[in-house]
């Protein structure tokens, strides 16, 4: 072969592998082989073109799982609108709101907070959490965030890191070393890649395929059912180091993006949740394990009888002996509790929490290791685990705040929201320190009352609640029936949700026409501020609770509500009912000419020309415009020659000129 022949071959030989993988890529794209595991979604609403959360991005983390974890309704817009300052929050299901909906997620309160204190600023927040991630979803996320223009991202992360997808002991992973996962995430985008993962699943088992083993129960059974993980063993220091590691890659590509972001600490139940589960240390020896337990019995026995000094005395000793057995540390706390030394109780509850070896809480090493994240320039700490032992009676984190073992209830969503407002605060971010001083000047309970979560979020919250802990790891067997007892309209609302019959919008729809039924404008009015607290694009829920305050003789919040629509996408109807409201409600004919005069920009049939023109020349006729309302009823007149009330008013108007012409 010649030289150039020789090169031709060559280079032929090693393009031709990479022109039939992108030519087989572009095959299975065409013909819809695979997911779209793109983030976002475009979707055009009226001419304006909107980004959402991609239901599909699901399977970069859970492979070809039926899990269906929900994504967040939010839109929002590319490029970002001048003058909006976007937020993005991520995180497994604590972000998401569990066990409520996104309406009761620190989100959501995130924003009614800021809109509260900064009424002047035009803020957006899009929940990215999904249910059952870790931090290698959060930065697979963050590393696609750059493009969408955020100026904050808030990460809640930690108490999925053993089982959520892709970690170290969840049955939903692909192996144990950090450097796969992340070429995984990378390599699910392409469809050739998914092909072969589905090739090898069908062979073997591989990628995420479905473990026989673990095929029944909650979502929480499936990924983690059977793997306990000893606290200091090189599973929990592999599932460590890759946190540490995700946390400072995050950390690192935020600062490179000039993008500040927030991270919080992990909060769970202390006081009212025992170890899931407790083992001896395995470094005891025989006679060690039976002395122990020789202790722990007797204890138990004596804690049983409430003698509860004596069974103190015998459970620090059989936590000299072992200091890993979860429920001593449990049942030691208890004693030192109910004797009122709250700081030695704190202490071993949260022993307790840290030794358990079903980690489904955060234990006090990696919030350790969370807190040391802040450089106070691009990372910044919400330390919102100091801050509910703050709220908590001594300072010990229980049902007042967690509804079973780390997910928040209402009011710890509110919490936990105020305490990254505090961070933003404290660090000058999205206002100055001047401004957030001047402007924070809400009231709490104010604010509290006025949440978007409503009667019947609290009530499917509750048989979420009911339903996850009436199987594995809270207890043995299978899944509770879904029957329940409670018989009013919105406990069997709140079970046909919880059962899949109706979602979380249809189920507040069909409390919405039971309220409408009852005559109950105050909770109408609740229930339509929950629907646009997450669906803030459609335009009748505001002509709906625009009608409701206008039957409750609240024109004020009708004003308001209608202006807010016109702010999303301008309506003859808004324009209309705003001009009627001013001029009829609040006796102001100037201030309804504003709206009137902007029904001439849409089109009208022949009769609402008939109606909006009288309507308008009416109007001006009360400003004291007597020209311009004659010129209206004039051409009015002769569209409708024989139109009375048109006729009436001209003639009411001609005499008012005439008096004024008199006059001068």
């Amino acid at each position: 072969m010649t030289p150039l022949k020789r090169r031709i071959f060559f280079a032929v030989t090693i393009l031709f592998p990479v022109v039939f993988l992108v030519c087989l890529e572009l095959a299975l794209r065409w013909f819809n082989y695979g997911d779209d595991v793109s983030l976002f979604k475009r979707r055009e609403i009226r001419g304006q073109t909107y980004y959402q959360m991609n239901p599909d991005v699901k399977f970069r983390y859970f492979g070809t799982t039926h899990f269906a974890p929900a994504t967040s309704p939010a839109y929002f817009q590319v490029p970002k609108p001048k003058g909006v300052y976007r937020i993005f929050c991520l995180g497994g299901s604590t972000t998401v709101g569990y066990p409520y909906y996104y309406n009761g997620s620190f989100s959501t309160y995130l924003f009614d907070r800021l809109g509260a204190i900064f009424p002047q600023k035009k803020i957006e927040i899009i929940n990215l959490g999904i249910t059952a991630t870790n931090s290698f979803t959060a930065l697979d996320i963050v590393r696609e965030l750059s493009g969408y223009q955020p100026d904050l991202v808030i990460d809640y992360d930690g108490h999925n890191e053993f089982y959520g997808a892709l970690g170290v002991a969840s049955h939903q992973t692909i192996g144990s070393f950090r450097f796969v996962n992340l070429a995984y995430l990378r390599l699910i985008r392409f469809r050739t890649f998914q092909l072969l993962r589905d090739a090898i699943e069908k062979g073997g088992g591989v990628f995420g395929g479905t473990d026989n083993s673990v095929s029944r129960g909650t979502e929480m059974e499936r990924l983690a059912r059977g793997r306990y993980v000893t606290c200091g063993s090189s599973l929990y220091n592999s599932a460590y180091s890759m946190f540490r590691e995700n946390l400072e890659d995050l950390k690192e590509y935020c600062r490179l993006a000039h993008i500040p972001v927030i991270l919080g600490t992990q909060v769970s139940n202390l006081r009212d949740q025992p170890p899931f589960i407790s083992n001896n240390s395995p470094e005891l020896n025989v006679q060690q394990k039976i002395q122990f337990l020789r202790l722990y019995k007797n204890a138990l026995e004596f804690q049983s009888k409430n003698v509860l000094d004596s069974a103190a005395v015998l459970y620090q000793a059989a936590i000299a002996l072992d200091s890993l057995y979860a429920d001593a540390h449990y049942r030691f706390a208890q004693c030192l509790d109910a004797e009122g030394r709250g700081t030695e109780a704190l202490h071993q509850y949260s022993l307790a929490r840290d030794c358990d070896e079903l980690r489904f809480r955060t234990d006090s090493k990696f919030n350790n290791l969370i807190r040391s994240m802040d450089d106070h320039e691009y990372c910044f700490v919400a330390d919102i685990e100091a801050d509910f032992k703050a709220l908590s009676p001594d300072s010990l984190i229980g049902y007042n705040l967690i509804t079973e073992h780390l997910h928040p209830n209402s009011r710890g969503y509110f919490d936990i929201a105020e305490s990254f407002a505090r961070t933003m605060r404290r660090h000058g971010l999205l206002a100055t320190q001047q401004e957030w001083s001047s402007n924070d000047t809400i009231n709490d309970d104010k604010l509290w009352e006025e949440r978007s979560v409503t009667e019947l979020d609290e009530r499917m919250a509750a048989r979420h609640k009911e339903i996850l802990t009436s199987g594995w790891p809270f207890k043995e067997g299978a899944i509770a029936p879904y029957a329940v007892p409670d018989t009013t309209v919105l406990g069997r609302i709140a079970q046909k949700e919880a059962s899949g019959e109706l979602d979380w919008r249809k189920a507040h729809e069909e409390v919405i026409r039971f309220y409408q039924r009852q005559g109950d404008r105050n909770e109408l009015e609740r229930e339509y501020k929950a629907l646009l607290s997450q669906i803030p694009l459609d335009l009748d829920l505001y002509i709906d609770l625009a009608r409701v305050y206008f039957q409750g003789k609240n024109f004020d919040a009708m004003i308001n509500i209608l202006n807010r629509s016109i702010e999303i996408y301008p309506t003859i109807q808004a324009y209309r009912t705003l001009g009627d409201v001013l001029l009829l409600q609040k006796g102001d004919p100037i201030g309804s000419l504003r709206y009137y005069e902007k029904v001439d920009d849409f089109y009208q049939s022949p009769k609402e020309r008939i109606q909006n023109g009288y309507a308008i020349s009416f109007a001006y006729a009360k400003a004291g415009e007597f020209e311009k309302a004659k010129a209206r009823l004039q051409g009015l007149l002769k569209m409708v020659p024989d139109f009375q009330p048109a006729q009436q008013l001209l003639m009411e108007v001609n005499r008012d000129l005439g008096k004024k012409s008199t006059s001068e």
